[in-house]
């Protein structure tokens, strides 16, 4: 057990680490070493705040944008992308024309540690393209033959939704809990800010890639019609589709024309992205038929007032000591304004921790309180 009494929050922190039950009694001198080495947080009381991004920012989004890996390229990892993305959260805000973007990050004690973004609508003057999966059979009687395939098709099912992206933690961040706030506090945002998003969610995960960081799904099949790299080719999608419906087949694609690595890897998400799928699981996201376009990474969906967040959302009604309870998403504020944070509530009696509320209030804007995910 812990020393002192200390309770650990499994819901929030995960499984108690298997050192503390190989032994039988720790001193203090142990503890400060488990805790040393990333245990800590799930037992000090941190300052942890969601909030869109500021100018000021910058400097230390890059700091942990900049190492991204290869192949996200929705993180903006140099001063020109993470600007240029601060500015157009701006101008979002403001209700510019072309501005579709808003960019948020998550602060631990004051040190920004995470990025996220929500799109605010597909598509536009160039649709929004995904690849859609179908099963086909075909059964003969002479001769008593039977085949079963799958196609890929381009659609623009999508099109319209609004899009929760690019999630990206510092090193320093993760495990930590905090990619749970970084990924909630956007619904929480979409909540208090309703009229400026659409009626569907979505959110597009990274495929899988083998031990060298090849997407086969790229390889075999969205580079035959597409001929440049990959890395190039995202980056433009980002700008410009039009090349996309230009280049890839109008016709259905058939799979099993195709190395088995394709229909394998088609709507598999990268392992490292595996986590974030299940977090928007969790709230409400459902798996599609539908793929991206060039690494074939799966694409859930949710309808905006479905998502748990919305769903449990209620206003606290009084404030007393709640230590120990069910850990839940206070937020308050529209627009510039919103802030979010994770703290203790009795929620069924709406009873909120005062100091976390006071984290995230704006004025006389009401705080809310809601479940981050759905009970199993």
């Amino acid at each position: 057990m812990l020393p002192n009494g200390l309770v650990w929050n499994k819901d929030a922190f995960g499984a108690l680490p298997s050192c503390v039950f190989t032994l039988d009694a720790h001193s203090d001198r142990e503890w400060a070493s488990i805790f040393y080495k990333g245990w800590y947080h799930g037992l000090k009381t941190h300052k942890d705040i969601f909030r869109l991004a500021q100018t000021a920012d910058i400097d230390a989004i890059l700091e942990f944008t900049s190492k991204a890996r290869e192949g996200l390229t929705n993180v903006p990892n140099t001063r020109e992308r993470v600007t240029a993305q601060v500015e157009e959260s701006f101008k979002t805000l403001n209700e510019e024309k072309e501005a579709n973007r808003l960019l948020f990050v998550v602060e631990r004690d004051g040190v920004v540690l995470g990025i996220s973004a929500i799109i605010m609508k597909l598509g536009g003057e160039v649709p929004f393209y995904n690849f859609k999966r179908s099963r086909h059979s075909g059964r003969a009687t002479n001769p008593k033959l039977a085949i079963d395939y799958d196609t890929l098709q381009l659609t623009t099912d999508f099109h319209a939704y609004s899009e929760v992206a690019s999630l990206f933690m510092a090193e320093a961040g993760r495990g930590t809990g905090l990619a749970r706030l970084l990924s909630s506090g956007r619904f929480g945002y979409i909540h208090n800010n309703r009229a400026a998003f659409q009626d569907g969610l979505m959110a597009e995960i990274l495929g899988w890639t083998d031990e060298k960081g090849i997407s086969p799904f790229w390889k075999h099949l969205a580079s035959r019609f597409i001929q440049m790299d990959f890395d190039n080719a995202d980056k433009l999608s980002t700008v410009d589709k039009r090349f996309i419906v230009d280049l890839l087949p109008a016709l259905p694609i058939m799979l099993n024309l195709l190395p088995p690595i394709v229909s394998e890897c088609t709507g598999r998400p990268h392992e490292h992205s595996r986590p974030a799928m299940n977090m928007l699981r969790s709230i409400g996201f459902e798996k599609t038929d539908m793929c991206d376009v060039f690494d074939g990474g799966p694409a859930v969906r949710c309808q905006t007032d479905k998502t748990w967040i919305s769903r449990t959302s209620s206003e606290i009604e009084s404030y007393g000591d709640v230590k120990g309870q069910e850990r839940v998403l206070y937020f308050s504020g529209k627009g510039k304004n919103f802030r979010a944070s994770v703290g203790p509530a009795n929620f069924l009696n709406k009873i909120g921790d005062e100091t976390v509320a006071a984290r995230v209030k704006h004025e006389t804007d009401p705080v809310f309180i809601a479940q981050m995910k759905e009970p199993k």
